[in-house]
C-alpha cells in the first residue's frame, strides 16, 4: 500500500510546498539521509527527505547528478528541508528534477522530517505500519540519544542495540572515536584499511568474515568528518537503512565535535598525569575536579607500554576504549617520549585488563609496578618507564613486573646475532689454538666454573696444576689480558654461554 503525495500536501500540520512535479505520487514509505549518493540504500517508492547538507550552497553543479540518481533509484518525491543548509531548493535541483520527473516539496524549518515520516506511515496498512512504528521508535530513540552527551557515543551505542549489530565511529585521521559493543573495536583496523583501499569518502559496502559491512561518510561530502560502520551477519532492511540514515544524519552535527572533543580530553588527561608524576598530586586533584576527569582510588599500579611509533595512537585508543578502564576510572595518557601510561586501581583482575589491551595491538609490550599508593609514583615512575623503554624482544605482548624482567636474565635483552658475533671474536684466540691440540677453550670453561680455584679445575680436567697454569698463561698470552682481572672472567663467562646456548643462530 501506498499513500498520496497529495494527502501531505494537505495536512496542515506538515505545511509542504509542491515545488514542481505532480501531487498524485504515491509514496510507499519515507526515508532520511544526508548522503550525496543514498542511492545504495534506498527502496524502490520511497520518497526522500534532506536538508541538503552534503550539497553546500554556491553553485556546485552537482544537483544534477543528484536528481538522477535518486530518481533511477526510483524515488518519486523528494522533500527539502530548507532553513539549515539552505534557504530555499535549489533552482539547479528543481531544473533537474523537472527533466527527470522528479518532484519536489518544500519542507519548511519548522517542520520535522520525523513528522514527515509519520504522516507516512499513518497512511499505510496495519501490517506495513507495524513496521513503520518499529522505525518511527528507533528514530525517537536515536534523537534522545543526540541529546545525551557525549552525544556521538550514545548514538553509536544505540544504533548498534536497535541493529543488533557492531558499530564504529572513525574521525577523519582513522582515530576511533566511538565503538559499541565493547568488542566491536576489534575491527577498527580492518574498517581503516578498507576505507583507505577505496581512497573515497562514499558510501561502501564490503565483508568481514561473516558479517556484512556498511560504511557511511558522516558530514559534508567534499571533506567529512568521519565514517560510520554497521556490521552484521544478516543483511539490513529498508527501515533499517533509514535507521542508520537517521544516525548518519544526526553524527553529522556532532562528529567533527567528537573529534576536537577527543583531542581536548587526551591533553587533559596528558596534563593531570603529568602532575601525578611530578609529586603534585594535589594540583591534580584540583585540575582533575575542575576538568570533570575522575581519579583512580589507591591502591594503584603504574603502567608503561610500548610500541611501534605507527601504532601508538591503537594502542592509545585501546585502553581510552577499554570498558573495564573506565569503570574504575584508570587515568590513561600518552607522554611526550611516545609511551603509553596507565594508573590503575589495584582491583581484581587489573593486570589481565592490561596484559589483555597490550596483547591486542602488535609489537606491544609494557612494564608494570606492584601495588603503592600515588605519594609513591614519583619515585616508581623512572624506573618503569626505563624498564619499558629496554624491554627485550622476548618481551613482545608481555606485560613484565620488575621481578618478570630481571628473571629474563642478561642475554634476553642483547640482540642474539650481535651477542655471537662478540662473543665469537672474544674467543676466537682460544679457539684457534685448538689447532695446536691443546684445547684452552675447554680449560678457561673448566677453570672458570670452578671459580678460578686452580688445584679443583685441574682435577677436573684431569692434568698436572704447573699444565693448567702453562695453559692459563698462554690463554692470557692470547687474549692480552689477565685471569685476575674479574671483567674479563665476567665475559669469558658470558661469551662462553652464548656460544653453548646457541644464541643467534
Amino acid at each position: 500500500m501506498s499513500v498520496s503525495l497529495a494527502k501531505l500536501l494537505n495536512n496542515r500540520d506538515l505545511s509542504l510546498r509542491l515545488c514542481n512535479g505532480s501531487p498524485d505520487v504515491e509514496v510507499d514509505w519515507a526515508d532520511i539521509s544526508e548522503q550525496e549518493d543514498p542511492t545504495p540504500f534506498l527502496e524502490p517508492g520511497t520518497m526522500l527527505l534532506t536538508t541538503g547538507l552534503s550539497l553546500p550552497p554556491g553553485g556546485t553543479g552537482r544537483w544534477a547528478g543528484y536528481a538522477e540518481r535518486i530518481t533511477r533509484a526510483g524515488v518519486p518525491a523528494l522533500g527539502f528541508g530548507v532553513g539549515l543548509t539552505h534557504g530555499r531548493v535549489p533552482e539547479e535541483l528543481l531544473a533537474a528534477a523537472g527533466r527527470h520527473g522528479l518532484t519536489v516539496v518544500e519542507v519548511p524549518p519548522d517542520t520535522r522530517f520525523s513528522s514527515v515520516v509519520r504522516a507516512v506511515a499513518d497512511g499505510l496498512t496495519y501490517d506495513e505500519r507495524s513496521q513503520q512504528n518499529l522505525a518511527l521508535a528507533r528514530h525517537r530513540a536515536l534523537l534522545r540519544a543526540a541529546a545525551t552527551p557525549p552525544a556521538h557515543r550514545s548514538l553509536v551505542v544505540v544504533l548498534a542495540e536497535q541493529l543488533n549489530a557492531w558499530v564504529l565511529l572513525l574521525s577523519r585521521n582513522g582515530d576511533l572515536l566511538a565503538g559499541a559493543p565493547d568488542n566491536a573495536r576489534r575491527h577498527t583496523e580492518r574498517v581503516r584499511l578498507a576505507v583507505e583501499r577505496q581512497r573515497s569518502w562514499r558510501a561502501a559496502a564490503f565483508d568481514i568474515g561473516d558479517a556484512q559491512v556498511t560504511v557511511l561518510p558522516v558530514g559534508r561530502a567534499e571533506r567529512p568528518s568521519g565514517v560510520l560502520a554497521v556490521g552484521r551477519s544478516a543483511p539490513c532492511s529498508a527501515h533499517e537503512r533509514g535507521v542508520i540514515d537517521a544516525a548518519v544524519a544526526l553524527l553529522g552535527l556532532d562528529v567533527a565535535r567528537a573529534a576536537d572533543l577527543l583531542d581536548s580530553e587526551r591533553r587533559e588527561r596528558a596534563a593531570v598525569l603529568g602532575l601525578v608524576l611530578a609529586g603534585q598530586y594535589e594540583l591534580a586533584e584540583r585540575v582533575a575536579a575542575q576538568l570533570g576527569l575522575p581519579l583512580p582510588e589507591e591502591p594503584v599500579r603504574l603502567a608503561v607500554l610500548t610500541t611501534e611509533p605507527e601504532l601508538r595512537g591503537d594502542l592509545l585508543e585501546v585502553l581510552e576504549n577499554n570498558r573495564s578502564l573506565q569503570i574504575v576510572s584508570a587515568l590513561v595518557a600518552g607522554d611526550p617520549r611516545g609511551r603509553v601510561v596507565a594508573v590503575v586501581p589495584t582491583v581484581e583482575g587489573d593486570i589481565g585488563v592490561l596484559q589483555s589491551a597490550l596483547s591486542s595491538v602488535g609489537g606491544s609490550r609494557g612494564a608494570v609496578s606492584d601495588p603503592l599508593s600515588i605519594a609513591e609514583i614519583p619515585r616508581v615512575w623512572p624506573r618503569i618507564a626505563a624498564l619499558a623503554d629496554t624491554l627485550p624482544p622476548a618481551a613482545v605482548h608481555r606485560l613484565l613486573t620488575v621481578g618478570d624482567v630481571a628473571a629474563l636474565g642478561l642475554l634476553a635483552h642483547v640482540d642474539p646475532g650481535t651477542a655471537r658475533a662478540w662473543a665469537s671474536a672474544l674467543l676466537a684466540p682460544l679457539a684457534a689454538a685448538e689447532s695446536c691440540r691443546i684445547d684452552l677453550l675447554g680449560t678457561v670453561r673448566t677453570y672458570l666454573a670452578h671459580n678460578g680455584h686452580a688445584e679443583a679445575a685441574a682435577a677436573a680436567l684431569g692434568i698436572h696444576r704447573r699444565t693448567l697454569g702453562y695453559r692459563l698463561e698462554r690463554a692470557e698470552a692470547l687474549l692480552g689480558r689477565r685471569f685476575s682481572d674479574p671483567g674479563l672472567r665476567a665475559e669469558l663467562w658470558t661469551a662462553l654461554t652464548i656460544i653453548d646456548s646457541g644464541t643467534g643462530d
